[in-house]
């Protein structure tokens, strides 16, 4: 039992500072365009960036996966080890999926602001 509730904590511990080290990536996608990276090009990507950055991680769909990651971990954590503790260690590990696969939509999502509004600039987006 005690081994289990390290485990479960070093995971969280593990994942919390791999989903804060994710907090800026993808607003600073640097889309590749065809044609000349002049001046109006660096100034129309630093405020497409800026407007990334406004899609934050902790949103409603992150939390909401989350959330959904909590409850189904925590009734799977009840039925294998039929203890409260497993339910309490398989809804944080539920949690920190869910929550991880949120943030991995965010990060899809900024990727794309950053492409959609250099395009809606007049800038050829290749990829």
């Amino acid at each position: 039992m005690r081994t289990q509730k390290s485990s479960a904590i070093m995971a969280i511990a593990c994942g919390s500072l791999a989903l804060g080290g994710c907090a800026n990536t993808a607003s600073g996608y640097r889309p590749i365009v065809d044609g000349y990276e002049d001046e109006a090009y660096h100034a129309d990507l630093a405020d497409c960036q800026a407007l990334a950055k406004t899609k934050r991680y902790d949103n409603g769909d992150t939390k909401t996966s989350a959330l959904a990651g909590a409850v189904v971990g925590g009734a799977v954590g009840a039925i294998e080890d039929d203890s409260v503790e497993g339910a309490i260690v398989g809804a944080l590990l539920g949690g920190l999926i869910g929550g991880a696969s949120g943030a991995a939509d965010t990060r899809t999502d900024r990727k794309d602001i950053v492409i959609r509004c250099m395009s809606g600039r007049g800038h050829a987006v290749v990829g």
